[in-house]
């Protein structure tokens, strides 16, 4: 074995993410020797920011509660959630699967809100509550996630190697069987594998890779993931032949704050977030788009229906608008999941002139937001004309609880985020990467964002359909990875 040699294991999976820890977790316990890659200096990815929220029918914890659900009822609302676009075969491999995968976390000790399961109101809800999360968001899938993997790491069953960049497959007669890549150190290394699972997650940290997938008229969308989704496994696999889907599909994040200090970023959401469903806060204040109008009923309740008419605004970018009576009296506009944003606090930002612009008047401060100022005066009088008649005849608004009229006046902007991978790497029902002709490429696998989104949700984003699928094919993947590792001394077909 040379210096840059890590050896031989039955299965190399790279990123510790998600879908890439549970094969690694699920093909140990199996008794199969893995390695597992990544180029960040801890495991967990996305977890560490996701509200990782995941979903199933027919858990233990709903029959607990009276909730009457199954994994067919489930399916049906995931097609329906997805407009029936979503891949069937692949949405019904795990769906059918992901109440054990709940139940297998609590087993687990997983400490889930009190609240679950619930209905999330971020998006287009389902027909009864199957959506769990933990008192800790994503870091809660992740202690669990973390503890199951430290196990293997100490009875010598998993290897763990960070601080390692993947960049390219080993191909033997056109069988993947390895990868290779840079260490922590600068050193290059290769490793082989049976098998090669590619878990590395998404692209959208990659604004020229992920504008290649967008929708034309959707690049000014900022980006809300972490640095480390630069799309690196989706760049391997194609290098080698593999095949990418590219539905044209986009969905947008609402909500996200321009990073002032990083162009094209939004703010970290764990720190700030303006919460616009108003199943979570009431709304007071109005939203226009760079024109100075209004485009969509503030308080309206389908999720989708205000996300696609953001997509339909010019440069994707909303601006919120209220005053000094509004700020005194409203829930706090911006929110994180730590819960602590105060009305106190919100009003000492308001003064800060960080996020939130003020102004004396309706004009400066639509020159400040970058807003036609006599369009937005005209649509604030329009606006307080509606909450004194009681009735918003422009777009159907129904909660009008006080005129926009006391300065000093503030606005805030926020722009679509694209937040999941919506395209990636196509596979069959075994989760094998597929070649432009639809082929399996021997001896590569996928799981996870690396899949993009689209497969399990569609045109539209569907709850638990991310974290989920990537935790529950991640362990039947890595089960049947296990099982299928040729006997010592075998020849690998």
């Amino acid at each position: 074995m040379t210096a840059g040699d890590l050896g031989r294991f039955d299965v190399v999976v790279v990123g510790a993410g998600t879908g890439g820890l549970c094969v690694a977790i699920e093909a140990a316990a199996a008794g199969a020797s893995v390695l597992v890659v990544d180029k960040l200096t801890d495991v967990g990815g996305m977890l560490h920011i996701a509200n990782g929220e995941f979903s199933g029918a027919g858990t233990r914890r709903q029959a607990a509660r009276g909730i009457d659900d199954t994994p067919e009822r489930h399916f049906d609302d995931v097609m329906r959630l997805s407009h029936g676009k979503a891949d069937r075969d692949l949405v019904w491999q795990t769906v059918r699967a992901q109440g054990d995968t709940v139940d297998w976390l609590e087993s687990e000790g997983f400490d889930f809100d009190p609240a679950t399961p619930g209905l999330v109101h971020g998006h287009e809800v389902y027909s009864v509550p199957r959506t769990y999360w933990g008192v800790e968001f994503g870091r809660s899938v992740l202690r669990v996630l973390r503890r199951r993997l430290d196990d293997a790491v100490r009875s010598g069953s998993v290897r763990l190697l960070l601080g390692t960049r993947i960049r390219s497959a080993v191909l033997d007669d056109g069988r993947v069987t390895g990868v290779a890549g840079t260490g922590s150190d600068g050193r290059e290394v290769v490793a082989y594998g049976d098998a090669v699972v590619l878990a590395t997650g998404g692209y959208d940290a990659n604004p020229a890779l992920r504008n290649e997938f967008l929708p034309p008229g959707c690049e000014d969308a900022i980006v809300a993931c972490l640095d480390h989704a630069t799309g690196d496994g989706l760049a391997m696999a194609v290098e080698i032949g593999a095949d990418v889907s590219r539905d044209g599909f986009f969905i947008p994040v609402m909500g996200l704050i321009p990073d002032p200090g990083r162009s094209g970023f939004a703010v970290d959401y764990r720190e700030a977030f303006l919460e616009f469903a108003p199943a979570y806060r009431t709304p007071y204040e109005i939203w226009v788009n760079r024109d100075g109008g209004r485009f969509v009923a503030e308080d309206g309740t389908s999720p989708e229906h205000r996300e696609r008419a953001l997509l339909r605004q010019p440069g994707l970018a909303l601006h919120v608008v209220w005053d000094r009576a509004i700020a005194e009296t409203a829930e706090p506009l911006i929110r994180n999941g730590a819960g602590d944003w105060t009305r106190e606090r919100m009003l000492s930002e308001c003064a800060s002139d960080r996020w939130i612009v003020a102004a004396d008047t309706l004009r400066e401060l639509a020159e400040r937001l970058g807003v036609d100022a006599a369009a937005l005066t005209e649509t604030v009088e329009r606006y307080n004309a509606a909450v004194r008649a009681g009735h918003d005849p422009e777009h159907g608004r129904t909660t009008l609880p006080m005129p926009i009229e006391t300065p000093p006046f503030y606005g805030i902007t926020s722009i679509a985020a694209s937040l999941l991978s919506r395209d990636g790497l196509r596979v069959n029902g075994d989760l094998a990467v597929l070649d432009r002709e639809g082929a399996p490429i021997p001896g590569l696998f996928a799981v996870g964002e690396v899949l993009g989104n689209n497969v399990f949700a569609g045109d539209n984003y569907v709850g638990g359909m991310s974290v989920t699928p990537a935790m529950t094919l991640g362990r039947l993947l890595g089960a049947r990875l296990a099982a299928d590792r040729p006997a010592a001394g075998q020849e690998v077909p």
